[in-house]
């Protein structure tokens, strides 16, 4: 096997074990999840949000949901604590 082939024979593998990506912002009244995998439950005091691998627990007041897009989440209240569940699991 080639130096490059062998290369991007590595490369490939290692980023096939990448695969959880999603970003959170918050702000004040509102937290944007970005790759998310859908709700797994919602009501005013907490949402759970799926992910590739896991799911983010967002709790707070007074929480909706603004928008839902295939790629993208907006929640908005007051958002009072986030947690990672099982996201880092291999």
């Amino acid at each position: 096997m080639s130096y490059n082939k062998e290369i991007q024979s590595k490369l490939k593998t290692n980023l096939e074990g990448i695969g959880n990506h999603f970003t959170i912002t918050l702000d004040k009244g509102y937290a944007v999840i970005e790759g998310h995998k859908g709700i797994v439950q919602f009501d005013k005091e907490q949402i759970v949000v799926k992910l590739k691998k896991g799911s983010a627990i967002f709790k707070g007041k007074d929480l909706i949901i603004a928008s839902s897009q295939s790629k993208e989440l907006v929640i908005k209240g007051d958002v009072t604590d986030v947690s990672l569940e099982g996201v880092y699991k291999q």
